[in-house]
């Protein structure tokens, strides 16, 4: 059985830790109006949610003409619609 978990992030240029399963996949980012933050939503194993397996991984947002490092692989994209803003998602790698 699987679930999906919501996790926000910062729309700021800074590295952002995330405890999740080693096999969660990322599903969808979208920009929440209404709470005014980014949002991945992740797929993971139901029992993952209570297991202590979890795994850091980094995710860092790019805004559209920032430079991308080589170490970053491409989650999604999110559009804030009320404003010029559009925020890539990227997880990053050793």
């Amino acid at each position: 059985m699987k679930t999906i978990m919501k996790h926000r992030l910062s729309t700021k240029n800074d590295v952002q830790r995330i405890k999740l399963p080693e096999e969660g996949i990322v599903r969808e980012v979208a920009f929440s109006y209404q709470e005014r933050d980014l949002c991945l939503w992740v797929e993971v194993p139901a029992g993952s949610v209570l297991d202590n397996s979890a795994v850091e991984r980094s995710f860092k947002v790019f805004r559209t003409g920032d430079g991308i490092p080589d170490n970053a692989r491409y989650i999604g994209s999110a559009l804030e619609v009320m404003r010029p803003d559009a925020f890539h998602v990227f997880e990053l790698f050793e």
